[in-house]
């Protein structure tokens, strides 16, 4: 009886447990400010490092000019644009030791001139330093 009981309280707690990790959500997507909880909204980013490259260049182009632009920043060992999964890819490669702030400004960059490139299409650029991502920003269209 009492393994019976045992056993029906793991079923019913595993089913609690399923159950309240799905379901949707009104902001799903969508980051929120941690302090207050709402909808943050995006700002543009003010090019710091990167020329904006004109929309309506020709693909390839672009992607060359970026990267060659990348490539000329400080402490950038490398940096790849590539597709995986419907996904567009930016990996800024950086030195060890970077400055965080520094990073995150330049994928943002980096970001913002992808979303010119790729329209309508679901990216996310990130600093790769150490063989670690130490920051990643996307875009959902």
């Amino acid at each position: 009886m009492l393994k019976k009981l045992s056993m029906g309280l793991i079923i019913l707690a595993l089913i609690f447990g399923i159950g309240g990790c799905g379901g949707k959500t009104n902001g799903e997507n969508q980051p929120q400010n941690p302090s207050t909880g709402q909808t943050q909204q995006e700002e543009p980013v003010q090019p710091q490092y990167l020329t904006p490259i004109p929309e309506g260049t020709p693909l390839g182009e672009a992607n060359m000019k970026l990267s060659e632009q990348i490539m000329g920043q400080k402490d950038v060992k490398g940096t790849q644009i590539y597709e995986q999964m419907e996904t567009v890819y930016g990996d800024i490669t950086f030195n060890a030791g970077v400055d965080k702030a520094y990073a995150n400004q330049l994928i943002k960059e980096l970001l913002a001139q992808m979303k010119t490139n790729y329209p309508g299409r679901p990216l996310t650029a990130q600093a790769i330093s150490d063989g670690q991502v130490i920051d990643s920003v996307s875009f959902k269209p």
